[in-house]
């Protein structure tokens, strides 16, 4: 007999009548839309700095903007009557009717900022609007930007400065949800670079409990590049194609191959000055560069698109952070294609002499090939096919037929053009394995490995915890100042592989060791660069990437000859490793022929 079903339905209640939020929480809910955390004010004050003219703009920064932050400007200033205006929300001088919003020419428009500012921090505006010498300042009190605390007369030159103090302290959970002072402070730096490369003609200054972070000219972007970036990526700029479409331009300058990024971070796009970073762009430009750098490295970028005002609505996201284009699709393409020529390369093309009508040249287009594993998804590559006109085709295809799991026991047969390794499996299938790959992969792995997991013997190849190799005369390197503090904190483990520096002043660093790798003697400066870079990288990650780095230098090149007896070695250490069917970079390191294709191929 079925027991009586006892659970008691939910008997929904009627909800409270509707009524209007006290101003004080609609205030704060507007601060939550627009301030997220200490860079969100500072992109909010920087708008309304450039708003306002300014050619110079100074940025302060205590505990990581949580304790302070004041920024400066040089601007037209606010007049005296109307600084607590300015401070209500929604009030502003940018717009004034609806029409406005079609053909915006300012970065702000909205005039919820210093409202929103003041409803989650104490908040203190002084500005001039002459060059009197005398500014009039006023205070808030902290939740209620409505309600002035002080206000005094003060000394001060035409411009603005505001003062935000404990910023979220009344926000308790707000608070709890920001990182430490120094992750705060790079979230703040990453946007004044943005707006420093955006607006090259306006002078930036950011400072960081006292010690200068940022510092530009405020000239063109070359001198800007040069004071962020250093004299060696500014002098390898390539100027972007400038590109004419139909209201609209493309202009801007990419760095060298030779310098690239672990990160995005220093991909700048803009429109209209305002830095701006749409999802369609961000692809584009990914695509014009891609295929010119290796897997995982980004270039230093600056893309200017200017459209005319009514072609863009940026009144889309609270924060100002994304924005409607009109034909998007189209100067998405127009930057692909700037990006790629800017750097130098042209799409790659196959050709070659063609035996149409032959029976093994019908059978090669039928046969089909595995690749080793990939670490998401597994296709299968058909030969090449050799058509009439004589042009190559490579096409992927899926089938049933199982894919390898593991590399197999592989007996080498020969070295093709000193690059790939030729080798036999047990069951009669052919492997060509990329012999620089394959030994970044096994390097990789060792590297990995902690001193008491190493083998007796790995050290002669790499030394992953024990001292690195002593250069003749110490190397000098200078980095940014945050990518300094970040090194300096990770010197211990850098030492622990081998790479032994130590502060030099400022942001300079002496190097006196290079982790005991046979290609660190080769271009020992470039080498040096490339890992403190990937070392001063703001990742929980960023000691992967140095050991990618190591593994690549370290691996034996590509137009190497290799002796059977080490060919066979590599092979057995490939088949050892972790993973045996990508390099660390997420390249595929070999392929194999079935002796099935064979049967096929040639109709055995």
């Amino acid at each position: 007999m079925e027991k009586p079903n006892t659970t008691q339905p939910t008997i929904p209640t009627m909800p409270p009548p509707i009524r209007e939020l006290p101003r004080s929480l609609v205030e704060r809910i507007a601060a939550g839309e627009v301030i997220e955390r200490p860079a969100s004010v500072v992109r909010e004050l920087i708008d309304n700095a450039l708003d306002a003219g300014a050619t110079e703009i100074r940025i302060e920064l205590r505990d990581g903007g949580m304790r302070l932050i004041r920024v400066s400007d040089d601007g037209w200033g606010i007049r005296s009557d109307e600084l607590a205006l300015a401070c209500q929300p929604h009030t502003t001088s940018k717009i004034a009717q609806m029409d406005d919003l079609a053909c915006l020419a300012t970065l702000g428009f909205r005039g919820e900022a210093l409202a929103s500012i003041g409803a989650v921090a104490e908040l203190t505006l002084t500005s001039a609007c002459d060059k009197s010498g005398m500014a009039r300042e006023i205070t808030l009190r902290p939740g209620a930007p409505d309600e002035v605390i002080t206000e005094a007369n003060v000394a001060r030159g035409r411009g603005t400065t505001v003062t935000v103090r404990h910023l979220f302290q009344t926000m308790p959970a707000r608070r709890a949800l920001l990182r430490g002072p120094a992750a705060e402070a790079t979230r703040a730096l990453a946007v004044v670079r943005a707006y420093a490369v955006a607006r090259p003609a306006v002078r930036f200054t950011l400072t960081h409990d006292g010690d200068l972070l940022l510092q530009t000219p405020g000239a063109d972007l070359p001198s800007t590049i040069e004071a962020l970036y250093g004299a060696d990526v500014a002098n390898s700029l390539s100027a972007l194609e400038p590109v004419h479409l139909t209201n609209a331009t493309i202009s801007g300058y990419v760095a060298g191959r030779s310098f690239h990024f672990p990160t995005r971070e220093h991909i700048f796009l803009s429109v209209n000055g305002r830095p701006l970073a749409t999802r369609a762009l961000l692809a584009a430009a990914e695509a014009g560069y891609r295929p010119l750098l290796r897997k995982g490295r980004h270039p230093l970028l600056n893309a200017r698109i200017t459209v005319d005002p009514d072609r863009i609505d940026v009144n889309i996201h609270p924060a100002k952070a994304e924005a409607l284009l009109r034909d998007e699709a189209s100067l998405a393409a127009a930057l692909r294609q700037a990006i790629h020529q800017a750097l130098g390369a042209a799409p790659l093309s196959f050709a070659v002499a063609a035996s149409p009508g032959t029976r093994a040249g019908a059978m090669l287009s039928q046969a089909r090939q595995l690749r080793l594993p990939m670490p998401r998804r597994r296709r299968l590559a058909r030969l090449p096919s050799f058509s009439e006109a004589g042009a190559r085709q490579l096409a992927w295809a899926t089938t049933e037929e199982t894919p390898l799991h593991e590399l197999p026991e592989l007996e080498p047969l020969a070295q093709f053009a000193n690059t790939l390794i030729l080798a036999q499996s047990p069951e009669g299938h052919l492997f060509l394995v990329d012999q620089h790959r394959a030994h970044e992969r096994v390097l990789y792995e060792r590297i990995k490995q902690t001193p008491q997991e190493s083998q007796p013997g790995d050290q002669d190849e790499v030394s992953a915890a024990g001292a690195g190799q002593l250069l003749l005369e110490p190397l000098m390197i200078e980095l940014t100042p945050m990518q300094a503090e970040i090194l300096t904190a990770r010197l211990d483990e850098l030492a622990s592989l081998g790479l032994e520096c130590q502060p030099f002043g400022g942001s300079v660093f002496l190097v006196r060791a290079l982790p005991h790798v046979p290609g660190a003697a080769h271009d020992v400066a470039a080498f040096v660069r490339e890992l403190a870079q990937d070392a001063a990288i703001e990742s929980d990650d960023w000691r992967d990437h140095v050991t990618i780095a190591l593994a690549c230098r370290g691996a034996i090149r590509r137009g190497q000859p290799l002796s059977l007896p080490e060919q066979r070695a590599l092979l057995a250490d490939l088949r050892s490793a972790g993973v045996a069917s990508v390099c660390p970079h997420g390249s595929p390191l070999a392929i194999y022929y079935s002796q099935e294709v064979f049967i096929r191929l040639f109709g055995w």
